[in-house]
């Protein structure tokens, strides 16, 4: 069963992908608190979710915020990383009875679970304008399916890309990624991609390559690939702000990208 409730006037984040009708006044579980919603939790209740973040599986015992963040020091002391993942999984110690918990909203969200008090998981947005889905199901697998059904199916990934990969900060040329390539076929390991950062870029500059230190990205590529190897060069989300980049010129010349209310780009 999806719950929805709505407050005030959200933003449409585009996140859902069905129609659902909105729940009545009192969500199932749930206790309404000026800022937010609170949870009693169970003593072997356990909480998954919130995506790429912190201190494992379980995220009992900490606080957290889904406030992307471009945090290069990372530690068990932080609160948010890149991305923000708005959905918690509670599960019973018997995985029986499971409840999911979606906030749709575009900023800030802060979770205390079980960090203020052991026995209570709260959470709270920025400001007042948001939806609520709440999930019941029989299993954590159910409540998993429904929130599928909620946001849509994700794509299907080849094959290649559920294997293993090698991917870091600082392969700084060729040789570099050739050298780790050549390491496991020595050592007897598998490897199905190599995923490169920001180094082969020219100054750091998306759709740039540096051809002194990457003469020939697509020979590499065909190279790995022949061996099995899939090369993956990230593309960073946002774009330099600099004149003299082309692709930046290019973007606010055409409008692509984002922009403020009063129309000027978003920064």
């Amino acid at each position: 069963m999806i719950y929805k409730k709505q407050y005030g006037h959200p933003f449409d984040t585009e996140s859902v992908v069905g129609s659902f009708v909105p729940a009545m006044e009192t969500i199932p579980y749930l206790t309404r608190e000026p800022d937010g919603f609170s949870y009693a939790m169970d003593p072997q209740d356990i909480l998954y979710g919130l995506g790429e973040n912190i201190r494992g599986i379980n995220k009992r015992g900490w606080h957290y915020e889904t406030n992307n963040t471009d945090e290069s020091e990372h530690g068990e002391n932080r609160l948010s990383y890149y991305v923000a993942h708005n959905f918690l999984l509670i599960s019973p110690a018997d995985g029986s009875g499971c409840t999911g918990i979606f906030v749709d909203f575009p900023g800030k969200v802060s979770y205390d679970i079980g960090y203020t008090r052991h026995d209570t998981h709260r959470f709270a947005t920025a400001e007042p304008n948001y939806a609520l889905y709440l999930i019941t199901a029989p299993a954590a697998a159910e409540v998993a399916k429904e929130f599928r059904h909620l946001i849509g199916p994700s794509y299907i990934p080849p094959k290649w890309a559920f294997g293993l990969a090698q991917s870091r900060f600082g392969y700084k040329t060729e040789a570099g990624i050739r050298e780790v390539a050549a390491q496991y076929k020595a050592n007897g390991l598998p490897l199905d991609m190599i995923c490169m950062d920001i180094d082969y870029m020219q100054s750091y500059a998306d759709f740039t390559i540096d051809k002194a230190r990457f003469p020939d990205l697509g020979k590499l590529a065909a190279d790995l690939k022949a061996e099995g190897i899939r090369l993956v060069p990230i593309i960073d989300a946002g774009i330099r702000c600099d004149d003299n980049d082309p692709v930046c010129r290019e973007g606010l010349e055409k409008g692509y990208f984002c922009t403020k209310e009063d129309g000027k780009p978003f920064v």
